[in-house]
């Protein structure tokens, strides 16, 4: 019997943090316990990496006192989605150099999706990624 959400479901989970360095580690413990409800385990390790680079980058850059962050499940597709209140500092994928510690954070996040993308309203910025869980 498969237990796995049909790809007709749509499931999805939000939680609010704080924008401290806490809340990286938080989102990813988060994210590990929603994949496995969903029984998509499969995805828990690249949706931490993501989940990873997309706080961070929200709570470094942003200013905001708190990160969105959403998973969704729907159409066979895993979409995550990190929001913060600052419509201003837009995110900018940079080539960091061998020797930089920063700056690979939106690279990593569309080497590892399928699509990236940010949306800004008049008072919040959204950063998500989408996941194909299935190949056709």
């Amino acid at each position: 019997m498969n237990t796995r959400p049909a790809s007709g479901d749509c499931l999805w989970r939000i939680v609010t943090l704080a924008a401290i360095p806490e809340a990286v580690a938080q989102s990813r413990a988060w994210s590990r316990e929603t994949l496995r409800e969903w029984q998509l385990d499969d995805f828990a390790y690249v949706v931490q990496q993501l989940i990873s680079e997309l706080v961070t980058n929200s709570i470094e850059h942003a200013v905001t006192s708190c990160v969105r962050v959403l998973l969704m499940f729907s159409a066979g597709t895993l979409r995550l989605d990190v929001t913060d209140d600052d419509v201003v500092s837009l995110p900018v994928r940079t080539q960091a150099s061998a020797d930089e510690v920063a700056g690979r954070g939106l690279t990593i996040v569309e080497a590892l999706s399928d699509r990236w993308g940010v949306h800004i309203s008049a008072s919040a910025k959204s950063v998500w990624c989408e996941l194909a869980t299935w190949r056709g």
